[in-house]
């Protein structure tokens, strides 16, 4: 890559998929390069329609808290925008929570809508088209990489068409950046050019989920919550959600981790365990509604993280991210929020090559990704490693697992009480905001939060924790915990602080 120490004012970028992670980095491209071009296997929609290349788009999907704000960096008023178009402001409406130790019924504070991913995805679509320097090549596969002789740096990309001409061609390009997910070749393309690829870290989690959708008649519309079912291992499903999209649409999703049992797609079937697992009153209220869509299934086998940073000779000029850098489980929402902020670091990167140009950049690059993705991916494999049939996979274990799962319990339990007993939703904020990747799990994970857990009258859930943390001085809890936590080297700016601060006031005022 080829950046001179000034803002460029030419150059060609090419980003493979235009999924969410493709339009993010296209955006973050814009800004950098003279010309930015988004290859795409699937014919791009006319309207908000789900594609062949995301199978997945059928359930639900959502942005956490960090994704909203980078999101809102990069498409000012995007919310908005879902809003006029349909889908459900969230801001104020009631959702019910439920876990192993009672039932919360939490207003958001923060302004946001619930969509169906067809619907996000158009809106960044719509918005992306706008930006004079960005243009679309659908319908075209991509066949590898162009490169030096040497093998060294990546100069362009082979397509072909998929229309009936298959037209072969290449292009050229300054940067090749892989946002294709799951489907990605880039191993093959890498594999091609010689190179060893790193062993990845693979989280085997049989994992399946059924959806089925719904439309909500206008009497029931008014009163409507949605409503989150966080069950225990060992239960038979891993979650239940309720919720709203657009056009006064409800989706019901049960999940199974472990597979041992996968949800049921058959009608009766599925709604006979929906019955089961929701609230009385969600379950009053499922049966005014009006049968829509499926159910339909999804299944999926394996979470995968590539380690590319480890490779000896990244070559220069291709960088990757999205679902084809690491796939997550998603049933904690986490994926379009990493892409998210995977094209924020890339942006973070780049400006920093432009005021101290350095050499390896790419690997530069997919090392500060790592940094980037590493809460995630470790708050993932801790939720899912409590249940039967899962497995990590990799030369260097997880650090903390079975301690950060004893904490979560007793902090869950701590947190619950406070907020039915007393009507401080502070803890349980707390706990969101690191699922929703705005607090650092260092900063939930300290030795003041242990002290104030190690007080629960000799629990069972105190008595586990106690037996993983294996240190009975105050004193010496914080360098325990800098033994069992792993260190997340990424940096949170300051509006995640300003955020942080601003949502706490409102928890505890509640």
């Amino acid at each position: 890559m080829n950046i001179m120490g000034q803002k460029l004012e030419c150059g060609k970028a090419l980003v493979i998929g235009a999924g969410i992670a493709g339009l993010m980095t296209a955006r973050v491209l814009s800004d950098y390069y003279e010309e930015v071009l988004i290859v795409e296997r699937d014919l791009l929609p006319t309207e908000p329609e789900s594609r062949s290349g995301v199978p997945q788009s059928f359930h639900p999907h959502r942005v956490l808290p960090r994704g909203r704000i980078i999101l809102e960096r990069y498409f000012p008023g995007y919310v908005d925008t879902l809003i006029e178009l349909g889908a459900q402001p969230t801001q104020g409406e009631s959702t019910i929570t439920v876990n192993k130790y009672g039932s919360l019924v939490n207003q958001p504070a923060d302004k946001d809508a619930s969509s169906s991913r067809v619907l996000l995805e158009w809106v960044l679509y719509q918005r992306v088209k706008q930006i004079s320097n960005v243009q679309f090549l659908p319908n075209t596969e991509v066949k590898g990489l162009i490169t030096t002789d040497d093998q060294q740096t990546v100069t362009g990309i082979y397509t072909k068409s998929r229309d009936e001409l298959k037209t072969e061609s290449s292009l050229t390009a300054d940067l090749v950046v892989d946002a294709a997910g799951r489907s990605s070749k880039v191993i093959k393309w890498l594999e091609a050019l010689g190179q060893q690829v790193p062993e990845p870290e693979i989280l085997k989690v049989p994992l399946g989920y059924s959806t089925r959708y719904y439309k909500i008649p206008s009497h029931v519309d008014q009163n409507w919550k949605s409503f989150f079912y966080d069950t225990q291992a060992g239960e038979g499903v891993s979650a239940v959600m309720v919720h709203r999209i657009e056009d006064h649409i409800a989706g019901a999703t049960i999940a199974s981790t472990g597979g041992e049992h996968y949800p049921s797609t058959d009608i009766t079937e599925f709604e006979e365990e929906l019955k089961q697992l929701v609230a009385p009153e969600i379950a009053e209220a499922l049966e005014q509604l009006e049968p829509y869509q499926g159910p339909r299934g999804y299944r999926l086998a394996e979470s995968v993280r590539q380690h590319f940073e480890k490779l000896e000779s990244w070559p220069s000029g291709l960088l990757v991210l999205g679902d084809a850098l690491c796939s997550f489980d998603p049933i904690y929402g986490q994926g379009m929020t990493v892409a998210s902020i995977e094209a924020e670091t890339l942006a973070a990167c780049l400006e920093e090559q432009i005021s101290n140009p350095q050499p390896d950049f790419e690997l530069r690059v997919l090392n500060r990704m790592q940094q980037a993705l590493e809460p995630a991916w470790w708050l993932s494999s801790v939720s899912d490693l409590r249940w039967r049939g899962v497995e990590h996979v990799y030369s260097e274990p997880l650090k903390g697992i079975a301690f950060a799962q004893k904490y979560i319990d007793l902090y869950t339990k701590k947190a619950t009480a406070l907020a039915l007993e007393e009507g401080n939703r502070a803890l349980f904020f707390t706990l969101f905001m690191m699922n929703g990747l705005v607090l650092p799990p260092r900063e939930f994970f300290n030795a003041h939060l242990l002290t104030m857990l190690l007080n629960d009258n000799g629990s069972v859930e105190e008595q586990r924790l106690r037996a993983e943390l294996a240190e009975e001085d105050p004193q010496k809890f914080q360098a325990r915990i800098d033994e069992l936590i792993p260190s997340f080297e990424a940096a949170y700016d300051d509006r995640l602080k300003e955020m942080l601060a601003a949502n706490y006031q409102h928890a505890a005022a509640e």
